[in-house]
């Protein structure tokens, strides 16, 4: 265990960097940008790593936020772009969120303020709302309304990437992201190794903010992402009898999901590019701990998918009957 008893910051305000991932949502980043510097905390550098857009996002930046460290990748590297806009980071602490999220004005000092309370917390998330609707969006139903509506922190076994402070040297600790993850289950494989560390993930319902959740472009590439970013992250962390329950789940909520969207290319190619890369991925393979398994496995995740998928699911084809 190696989780800190002080804080790298102790004695002085922490420096707080902003990375924001971006393809092509152009609009989007302008009211995120904005939330970001309207922040009653102050984030001393944002840092936007452009997914080689085409929808002349540069030229947007370099009007309009001219201040703004803008990283243009050749091609799309999605969610490694946060690897490369934490390790650019000056701060002590990275903000994470997507490009289509927008920030309650004290959503950065509500968040740093959880750190007081505990320097063995790594990560802690802020409550994602409909941006339209500003309801819960809590897709694993990890938490009651009344816990979403209170003031206290909750451990929990992963992280919403959207709107989350991560401390840099616990990234700089367990060496980033993985590079076989291309977008899901970057927030685990960053849990995994913290909790196996010592640390603590958690969410804090009093800071908020708005997700416009981008429109699914394309199903197959979702199921693509989830299927070789879930495998991959069992193979890589979880003793091999975990593993292999855990992915059983997994198939099946592959399955369901490809009967639903037609999605059966994507489907065999995920099963084939999963399998090409598991060799690469063992070779890195470090099993956490029991009670790091333990604590990972506290809120359901893969049951959690097949349980409240096939629910909403159902509930949507009532409504349109």
């Amino acid at each position: 265990m190696s989780a800190q008893e002080t804080l790298p910051w102790a004695g002085r305000a922490p420096v707080v960097s902003a990375v924001i991932p971006n393809w092509k949502r152009k609009d989007d980043l302008v009211d995120a940008i904005e939330a970001i510097k309207a922040q009653t905390y102050p984030v001393s550098e944002i840092i936007v790593v452009d997914n080689n857009s085409s929808d002349g996002t540069r030229e947007m930046i370099e009007e309009r936020f001219p201040e703004v460290n803008f990283i243009e990748s050749p091609h799309n590297i999605v969610i490694q772009a946060l690897n490369i806009g934490a390790k650019t980071a000056r701060g002590d602490v990275i903000l994470h969120q997507d490009n289509d999220g927008v920030l309650a004005p004290d959503a950065v000092e509500k968040l740093l303020s959880v750190f007081e309370r505990d320097p063995s917390i790594a990560v802690v998330h802020s409550k994602n709302l409909y941006y339209d609707s500003g309801e819960v969006f809590d897709p694993y139903r990890w938490f009651t309304p009344e816990e979403h509506s209170s003031d206290e922190v909750f451990d929990v076994p992963s992280f919403h990437g959207n709107g989350a402070l991560i401390r840099r040297d616990v990234l700089e600790e367990t060496g980033y992201i993985e590079p076989e993850i291309l977008l899901y289950q970057f927030e685990r494989n960053i849990s995994a190794k913290a909790i196996d560390r010592g640390y603590r993930i958690v969410y804090y319902p009093g800071a908020t903010i708005r997700h416009k959740i981008s429109p699914v472009r394309n199903r197959g590439w979702s199921l693509y992402m989830t299927m070789t970013g879930g495998i991959w992250f069992l193979a890589r962390f979880y003793p091999v009898g975990a593993a292999l329950k855990k992915s059983f789940f997994y198939m099946i909520f592959f399955v369901l999901y490809t009967l639903k969207h037609r999605t059966f290319k994507d489907f065999y190619r995920g099963l084939l590019d999963t399998a090409l890369g598991l060799p690469k991925v063992l070779r890195g393979r470090t099993v956490v701990s029991p009670e790091t398994v333990r604590i990972l496995e506290s809120k359901p995740y893969e049951t959690s998918l097949i349980k409240y998928g096939s629910y909403d699911t159902v509930k949507k084809w009532l409504k349109r009957a």
